[in-house]
Formats: structure tokens, C-alpha cells, sequence
């Protein structure tokens, strides 16, 4: 008999090693388990194999080795519409980026820990949203 699993943890995609800390610590205050990925691959690996676990990515616009448009599409893909990308980013008009990468939900850095509280908790405000 399969134990059912629970889907409330969030993965985060992301290079810089301190961004992913912090949102773990956030997290870990929430009662949100966090998964990282330095990169898309890696993330992409931990999609595999926790996908009926993760309730939402956070998915970083530039990443080292591979395009941002590529990893998008093969983390969308991946993640099917149960689960909710979001993507993070400090480049400038995030909401033009999340629009290049077919995201429809964006998070700006740096960003208020209330914003992120909301999304890991909630789903709820949509940090950007597309238009």
C-alpha cells in the first residue's frame, strides 16, 4: 500500500546559494519544506523525483548552463499544472521576462519576506502577475 504524500514543498531553483539559504530559513519558519537546485538540470533532476511533493517552484531567470527560455520550457513541462512556477528574478522588468518565458507569475529581488510568507503559505498575493 502507497503511503500518500503530502504536496507542500517548494523547490528553488536558483544559483545563488545565500538566496536559496534564505528562503529555506523563511520557509523553515512556515512549516514549508524547501528543496534547492543550483541549477536547471539539477532542478529538473529534483522535479523527477519529488514532483507529487512540491506544490511550487521558484525558478531563478538567469542560471549558468543553460538558456533561460530552455529551462523554462522543460521545467514548465515538467511541472504540469499542478504545480505553480514562479519565476524570481533582479533583472530589470521582471514582468516582461516572466512574459518571455511563458510564466505567468513573478516574484522580484530582493523581495518583502510579507510577499514571500504570502506565496509559501497561501499561493496568495501574486507577487507580479501577468496582465
Amino acid at each position: 500500500m502507497r503511503e500518500k504524500v503530502s504536496r507542500n514543498a517548494v523547490l528553488v531553483i536558483d544559483d545563488d546559494a545565500d538566496f536559496r539559504g534564505l528562503v529555506e530559513t523563511f520557509a523553515q519558519l512556515w512549516n514549508v519544506p524547501v528543496l534547492q537546485a543550483g541549477d536547471c538540470n539539477s532542478g529538473l533532476k529534483i522535479l523527477d523525483l519529488e514532483h507529487p511533493r512540491i506544490k511550487m517552484i521558484l525558478l531563478d531567470y538567469f542560471i549558468p548552463g543553460m538558456e533561460p527560455v530552455k529551462c523554462a520550457r522543460a521545467v514548465l513541462s515538467k511541472a504540469g499544472p499542478s504545480i505553480s512556477v514562479v519565476l524570481v528574478t533582479a533583472a530589470v522588468d521582471a514582468g516582461a521576462r516572466a512574459e518571455e518565458l511563458k510564466i505567468n507569475r513573478w516574484m522580484t529581488k530582493p523581495f518583502d519576506s510579507s510577499v514571500l510568507h504570502s506565496l509559501l503559505t497561501d499561493g496568495e498575493p501574486k507577487p507580479g502577475t501577468k496582465r
